[in-house]
């Protein structure tokens, strides 16, 4: 920190807090400090004793700074003391008036420590080293529409306009510095603000998944129930079949010899009751109740694995770039469809799945060359009824689907194959990274 030798310095301010601030800044760099209150006090103090310095505000009554300023170079006897006006004023207007009243320099608030001791080791400096001759003939200046008569000498003004220079570099220093802050600041901001915007997309996007999975869940949640029923129905009526047929086959017995037929009949209806337990508890099984995305071309070649290799053909022209929301239980509904072609299409040598527009959503086909399904058929294939009787379980593959908005129907021609048809609502198939 500058320091000069111990100088005795007349500090006049009004505002008690600012007088104790300076008085603390100046003390601790080794000056003698004297307080006024305001003007008309240091003009008293500078009657008693002779300061090296006087630092004075300028606004202040009722006698203010100019003016105290003034007086001092008016008089001889205290005219070379130098004046230092501390203000918070800062213009060209300010300037003229502290050449007008004699003013040997100036210093600007808020202000540091090293700033005062600078302006009080040059303004000392100066003055002791060039001392101004009194000045005789004072220059006008107009300025604003106002005349001023600036009395000050070379020295007085050349430290003035020093000073005023030296202000605005060190304002213009501030500037650029808080320009640059500005700066960084709003390119943070403006990042601030990308990521929030793409952080509502993200929370966004996940609102309406979670809204789809909530709807998906609470209407799987009601199929499952319809299904349980149904099914509870549906088992109790083939158990019971299952009874009285065995029951027909022990009291119809002749000479030790059981009618075959009833046990045939058991035995199919036992397939058919153990086809529907092997889906509905897969249904029901709570590790496969979530959706996910999944490889479509994938779930394909998973299903194929159970049917018989070599059985049949099969044409997969499903791109490898295709992923379908859905439950991991729609496996076994490819499975039931390829089961169905192998076992009732009788003259079954192909099956092929791709993919085809429907406006612009794409559709799964799924198709065989057997006999197809008959045309009074069609209607009946997805009804409980028919469905689980035949044991084509197209009833369980419609529900499993439905669950999260998938729909199945037949649109084959009877004597040339079965053909299906399977749409996915909108958003929930991916086509490379795209949704449709």
């Amino acid at each position: 920190m500058p320091r000069t030798s111990t100088q005795k310095i007349l500090v006049v301010e009004d505002n008690r807090t600012q007088a104790e601030s300076l008085r603390y800044i100046l003390e601790k760099g080794g000056h003698e400090v004297i307080i006024a209150a305001d003007g008309q006090e240091g003009l008293a103090i500078l009657e008693k004793q002779r300061p090296d310095i006087v630092l004075t505000d300028v606004i202040m009554s009722p006698m203010d700074g100019y003016e105290l300023c003034r007086n001092i170079k008016e008089n001889p006897a205290t005219r070379s003391i130098p004046v230092i006006l501390v203000t918070y004023l800062y213009n060209p207007t300010d300037v003229i008036k502290a050449l007008e009243y004699g003013a040997d320099n100036f210093i600007i608030k808020p202000y540091d420590a090293d700033w005062i001791y600078s302006r009080i080791i040059g303004t000392l400096e100066s003055v002791k080293h060039a001392p101004d001759k009194p000045v005789t003939d004072p220059l006008t200046v107009s300025f604003s529409n106002h005349r001023y008569e600036i009395r000050s000498g070379r020295t007085q003004i050349l430290n003035i306009l020093l000073s005023t220079y030296e202000t605005a570099i060190k304002n213009n220093c501030e500037l650029q510095v808080a320009d640059e802050r500005l700066h960084y600041l709003n390119a943070q901001l403006q990042k601030a603000v990308s990521d929030l915007k793409q952080a509502n997309e993200e929370l966004h996007n996940k609102n309406i998944e979670r809204g789809r999975l909530e709807t998906a869940l609470l209407r799987s949640n009601k199929k499952f129930q319809y299904m349980g029923s149904i099914i509870h129905h549906i088992l109790l009526t083939q158990l019971s079949s299952i009874y009285h047929n065995m029951e027909k086959a022990s009291f119809g017995q002749k000479d030790g010899q059981v009618d075959p037929g009833y046990f045939k009949k058991a035995y199919a209806m036992v397939e058919k009751a153990l086809n529907i337990v092997r889906i509905t508890c897969e249904t029901f099984d709570p590790v496969v109740q979530t959706p996910s995305w999944i490889d479509l071309r994938e779930l394909v070649h998973n299903a194929l694995r159970e049917i018989p290799q070599g059985s049949v053909r099969v044409d997969c022209r499903i791109p490898d770039t295709v992923k379908i929301n859905a439950y991991p239980l729609i496996e076994k509904v490819f499975a039931e469809l390829i089961d169905n072609s192998v076992r009732h299409g009788k003259k079954t040598t192909t099956i092929r799945f791709s993919l085809q527009n429907s406006g612009d959503i794409p559709v799964l086909i799924y198709e065989d060359d057997g006999v197809g399904i008959p045309a009074q058929d069609k209607k009946q294939i997805f009804s409980h009824e028919y469905g689980l009787s035949a044991s084509h379980g197209l009833f369980l593959s419609e529900e499993i689907l439905s669950v999260t908005g998938i729909t199945i129907s037949e649109t084959g021609m009877p004597g040339e194959g079965a053909r299906f048809e399977i749409q996915f609502p909108r958003g929930s198939i991916r086509i490379g990274t795209e949704s449709v």
